[in-house]
């Protein structure tokens, strides 16, 4: 159902989260130097930056619904991309496995302070009408992925929705012959994508420890709802909601964070198109392309290009939130 359609990224800046406080660099400089004199072990080597090849997915009219309740119809297209960290030798895997640190069990091998990533993406229309189109990225780290559920709107009449992918945003595309407005380009950068870490292991914290009020200080269960995650997963995972100073999820969010290992990234629509073949309403066609680039910040943690290390496997184990869409989808937690 997966179909690959290429098409040339273009680079567009992304906002970046404020920071505060300053360093005069030739103070940083000695510092860096006095320390790493007197604490070798912490430094590790230089930053190094990798650009990954670019990935392309896209949809065609062969493509399925996900979802379709006779009203609605979800079509969606996503595929894996696994990041080329290096997997830890036996000793390093031996003393991770003795320290304890919450959701994951252990320390982790990679945390956001060893690895950032940019995610720079275009996606184009390639049908002659207008299209609204949902960019979907989700996270991955060393202990698992994350997949998105539905959850139910409205009970009475059996409704579903989808929950939030990790990064959930919404285009419109111009038809395709309109040119330039027909593509749409865009940068997620090293502050949203580190607010992807927090946020997927703020959500794996939540599965882990399952609150029983809702955000509005109502037991669940007094409200006729058997599990109030999804609320909270999605509130993280909302675009406009950012981890640093969310009363809501600040309760939930881990000391340590994992970093991202890799994502699941592709979009979804509920528009239909005519179908080639002239019967019946088919999926939309359109096509996305991201390229990435990868920093490791000292510690080694990523295979630079012509290494050959051994990489960290994908992860086996699936997060999910709400009801897992009625389609072949991973394995729910």
């Amino acid at each position: 159902m997966i179909q690959e359609i290429g098409h040339l990224s273009v680079l567009a800046a992304g906002g970046m989260r404020p920071v505060t406080g300053g360093s005069s660099p030739t103070l940083w400089s000695l510092t860096v130097i006095l320390g790493c004199s007197l604490f070798s072990a912490g430094c590790g080597s230089r930053e190094q930056d990798r650009n990954l090849q670019p990935v392309q997915v896209g949809m065609t009219q062969d493509v399925q619904p996900i979802f379709d309740d006779g009203e609605t119809k979800l079509f969606e297209v996503k595929k894996g991309l696994q990041f080329p960290i290096i997997k830890p030798d036996k000793t390093s895997q031996a003393a991770l496995n003795k320290t304890k640190v919450e959701p994951y069990g252990r320390q982790p091998w990679v945390t956001t302070d060893d690895v950032k990533v940019q995610l720079t993406w275009t996606l184009s229309n390639l049908d002659d009408v207008e299209h609204s189109v949902e960019v979907l990225v989700d996270a991955w780290n060393e202990f698992g992925r994350y997949y998105p559920g539905m959850q139910l709107a409205d009970a009475a009449e059996q409704k579903f929705e989808p929950n939030l992918s990790g990064i959930d945003r919404y285009f419109v595309l111009d038809k395709m012959s309109a040119g330039d407005s027909s593509r749409r380009h865009g940068t997620f950068t090293f502050d949203d994508m580190k607010e992807l870490a927090v946020d997927f292991a703020t959500v794996q914290n939540l599965i882990t420890n399952k609150p029983t009020m809702l955000p509005n200080g109502f037991q669940s269960k007094d409200m006729g709802m058997d599990d109030p995650v999804p609320v909270y997963a999605n509130h993280a995972f909302n675009f406009q909601n950012h981890s640093w100073n969310d009363p809501l999820s600040a309760p939930y969010v881990p000391a340590v964070i994992a970093g991202l290992t890799g994502i699941d990234f592709g979009f979804r629509s509920a528009e239909t198109v005519p179908c080639a073949s002239g019967m019946g309403e088919c999926a939309p066609t359109i096509a996305l392309e991201i390229s990435i680039e990868i920093v490791d910040l000292g510690q080694d943690r990523v295979q630079q290009e012509g290494g050959s290390e051994p990489l960290l496997a994908p992860p086996k184990q699936v997060f999910t939130v709400g009801t897992p869409v009625p389609t072949a989808a991973p394995a729910a937690m």
